[in-house]
């Protein structure tokens, strides 16, 4: 009797064992690759085989879709973060885990890795249960780990002030045609859904068909890392500040005590010689880019060629034929890891152009360059080009019509650059292209490269308009063409291969120091973008080695443009309300080169400079600029807010009505005003003089300046420099011109609303609020009120006497309109 009990006994430990995977899949539809799938059509489940436990793999997030909204932040193609996991199996459970790559050690002792390991956390992603089990592979449902929100959708649009979004998993899905398996990575994507019962906010109202539902598709990626150490693998390369490459940072507690922890190796592609002894060899394997076929012509011939350009930075570095821009085939797709593209991204509004990659966190290698490209990038330069001369019309080689824009590649040959704005476009859209691929190639922005001859794509460049002998506005130089020389030495830094018995340490100190005696100056984002940045050749959207120079340069081009500012400037058959679209960008066409120049005023020359091995810097470190060239800055940037330089005359006024039925009411690019519906120069004027105001009363700036005076009283202090103001704009003759005696008025009023903002910034620095409020003080006692515009004056003096009084604890003064978004050529957002 025992031996049929123990059967009986056993029978239900047999029903409950799982089964196999086999059995588990029988009838569903497999999809191959790196992790292999399998679709539950009846279910609508689908489920992933795992056989590579405690294996790390990296584990993506992006959007496949996105909202359409560059303010939103949620593009087509946006990568998120690149996170090392493992799937480790405890039983029936299986735990995806991100490892900490940010503190570890590098060394053979395991002893001494697990110390690491085990003093900081991990990240457990999610855990899965078993479906069945054979032969050490385990199948588990995948559907809840893809349908959620691992983006951070709902946070967007949460901060973006779109409104209170959930996840509705009732409108959500799995997105089977985008749901595929390759050799070195799996992709599973997501049709999700996000549902409020509040108020959605303007945007998603603007971009989205029922803003109550806001649908994107999200596609979650398991790509396969490539093995660490022994012969063949990649070998990671040391930062260094002087150059400008993208980089991983961590902490290696193997370091011997006498070395920094901090580890930093730059990102770049793997790319390695046929011939590692030769000087000059062909690639291994060939960095390959892509262009999304999506892109209309003659916009994607522009990007293949721009992209194109950095075929000679690898010339330049030793490799022959190892960089090449294709159209992508119809058989291959983007989402292939094996692939880096060109993506050609759709917006409601203009927007950044980034570069991303993904990148492997252990050791900086770039699996995969990404580059989205916003397509209302291109139209914006076209504005801005045909407010700066008058729309080109052309005949299309196609139809024989008259256009302003036509498709055809081959007629662009016939276009004079010096007067086409679609000439410039082009160009322009050909360097972003360029600007962009760089990012994904590990390149930083370098924002000091346009003060030496436009020497690098990854500066921001503004377009260099120049004025001929008669008088003319010339466009053809607009955009410069190719990769610069510190294009070519950062490639030659982050990419140089080096024979084996080479001193690879010394190899790249030799690359530096030649960059170094080329001046080859790099600056970046940090130095260029603070409203308080000190660097004056640190700058976004400028031209040329002298700021103070191009200012008037860039103003008398202005001057010489709005002359001439009409109807010629309007494409045919477009309302007169449009009008002033062109006319924003021309009338701040200095903007970025006034923010260059008042960076002089209070401003530092320095580099990052390392010491030498003799321990003496071999490079400068920081030199306050001259006083005598601080001083001209000053008088530059203050004849930007002449009311000569601000009014606008009546006959570009008469042509500009409001905006007409059916073209909608003004964009974050349109002035605002106190008008209605009609254009209101005056405040226009406030806006453009407020560059000027805004740049030189900053409190960062303000601080330098008083410490720049008490080191050196040959420097101009913040005394000295708010006197200038306050006596350019107060105490100068008054203009006998009606409109411009209403501009001086609102300057005036802008500077005392500058001056009390900065008065009681609890931020600024004590003497900087004493400066600020003694020279409030001093306009005071100077105010007289028997004057045409008393009301005006008695309005000012109120106002002083309210803040010296401190009655409100606030601001006593309304801020004035806000300066519209512009800048003119986005790049990095990249």
């Amino acid at each position: 009797m025992i031996a049929p009990l123990l059967v009986l006994l056993a029978l239900p430990l047999a029903e409950d064992a799982p089964p196999t995977i086999a059995e588990a899949t029988d009838g569903l539809e497999k999809i191959d690759g790196f992790l292999p799938l399998y679709w539950d059509d009846a279910e609508g489940k689908l489920l992933a085989e795992i056989a590579r436990f405690d294996e790390e793999i990296l584990y993506q997030v992006a959007l496949s879709s996105g909202v359409g909204s560059n303010p939103i932040g949620l593009d087509r193609g946006q990568l998120g973060d690149s996170r090392v996991v493992v799937f480790h199996r405890v039983g029936p459970k299986v735990l995806l885990v991100e490892r900490n790559t940010r503190y570890r050690a590098i060394t053979g002792r395991e002893a001494e890795r697990r110390a690491v390991e085990d003093s900081f956390a991990t990240s457990v992603h999610w855990g899965f249960t078993a479906e069945a089990v054979e032969e050490g592979r385990v199948l588990v449902d995948l559907t809840p780990f893809a349908l959620r929100d691992a983006h951070g959708i709902s946070a967007a649009l949460r901060r973006s002030d779109q409104g209170s979004y959930r996840l509705d998993d009732d409108r959500s899905a799995l997105h089977l045609p985008r749901t595929k398996g390759f050799p070195a990575n799996t992709e599973i994507e997501a049709i999700l859904t996000f549902a409020t019962d509040g108020e959605p906010g303007r945007l998603v109202r603007q971009t989205t068909p029922s803003p109550e539902a806001v649908t994107v598709r999200q596609r979650l990626s398991f790509i396969e890392l490539p093995p660490l150490g022994g012969e063949g693998s990649y070998a990671p390369r040391r930062l260094d500040p002087r150059v400008g490459v993208f980089g991983v940072e961590f902490h290696d507690y193997a370091k011997p005590i006498t070395e920094p922890i901090e580890t930093r190796w730059i990102s770049r592609h793997r790319l390695e010689k046929q011939d590692p002894e030769a000087d000059r060899s062909a690639p291994v394997e060939p960095i390959v880019y892509y262009v999304d076929p999506g892109a209309p012509e003659p916009i994607r011939s522009a990007l293949v060629e721009g992209a194109s350009w950095w075929a000679e930075a690898f010339e330049a570095a030793g490799f022959d034929d190892a960089f090449r821009v294709e159209i992508l085939p119809e058989d291959a797709d983007p989402m292939d890891v094996r692939y880096n593209v060109i993506n050609w991204v759709h917006r409601s509004t203009r927007g950044w152009s980034y570069g991303s990659s993904v990148i492997d966190p252990r050791t900086g290698e770039i699996l995969k360059g990404h580059v989205t490209l916003g397509s209302l990038r291109v139209r914006q330069d076209y504005l801005i080009g045909t407010g700066l001369v008058p729309v080109a019309a052309k005949e299309d080689a196609a139809t024989g019509c008259e256009c302003a824009m036509s498709p055809p590649v081959e007629y662009l040959d016939g276009l004079d650059p010096s007067v086409d704005a679609e000439a410039m476009s082009l160009a322009r859209i050909r360097q972003l292209s360029a600007h962009e691929v760089g990012h994904t190639l590990g390149l930083s922005h370098n924002f000091a490269a346009s003060s030496y001859g436009r020497a690098s794509v990854m500066d921001y460049p503004a377009p260099l308009v120049k004025v001929t002998e008669g008088g003319e506005i010339d466009l053809s130089d607009a955009y410069d063409a190719g990769i610069g020389d510190y294009d070519k030495f950062a490639i030659r830094y982050a990419y140089s291969q080096f024979p084996p018995e080479a001193d690879e340490d010394a190899e790249l100190a030799r690359i530096i120091r030649d960059g170094l005696d080329a001046g080859l100056l790099f600056l970046a984002d940090a130095d260029a973008r603070p409203a308080g940045a000190a660097h004056p050749l640190a700058n976004l959207w400028d031209n040329g080695d002298d700021p103070v120079a191009m200012l008037r340069q860039e103003l008398e081009v202005r001057r010489i443009a709005l002359d001439r500012f009409g109807l010629a400037n309007l494409d045919a058959d477009t309302p007169l309300g449009m009008l002033e679209a062109k006319l924003l960008p021309l009338y701040l066409h200095h903007r970025y080169q006034l923010q260059a120049a008042v960076k002089s005023v209070g401003g530092a020359s320095y580099t990052y400079a390392v010491k030498s091995g003799d321990g003496v810097s071999p490079e400068p470190v920081i030199e306050v600029v001259p006083a005598d060239r601080q001083r001209e800055a000053l008088d530059a940037v203050l004849s930007a807010v002449e009311p000569a330089a601000l009014a606008l005359p009546d006959r570009i006024l008469d042509l500009i009505p409001p905006r007409p039925f059916g073209f909608g009411g003004g964009t974050a690019e349109s002035f605002t005003g106190h008008t209605g519906p009609t254009f209101d120069p005056i405040a226009a004027a406030t806006v453009a003089a407020d560059l000027a105001v805004s740049g030189l009363l900053q409190r960062d700036r303000a601080a330098r300046l008083a410490d720049y005076h008490a080191r050196d009283d040959a420097n101009p202090g913040f005394t000295e420099v708010v006197d200038a103001l306050v006596d350019r704009t107060w105490h100068r003759p008054k203009p006998g011109d009606g409109r411009q005696a209403a501009v001086q008025r609102a300057v005036q009023s802008l500077v005392v609303t500058r001056l009390i903002g900065l008065a009681g910034d609890d931020q600024a620095a004590p003497e900087v609020r004493a400066t600020a409020t003694e020279a409030l003080r001093s306009l005071l006692a100077r105010i007289n009120i028997p004057f045409p515009d008393a009301p005006h004056r008695r309005a000012i003096r109120d106002d002083i006497e309210r803040f010296l009084d401190r009655p409100m604890p606030e601001r006593s003064r309304p801020d004035p309109p806000p300066t519209p978004a512009g800048d003119p050529i986005g790049g990095g957002g990249s």
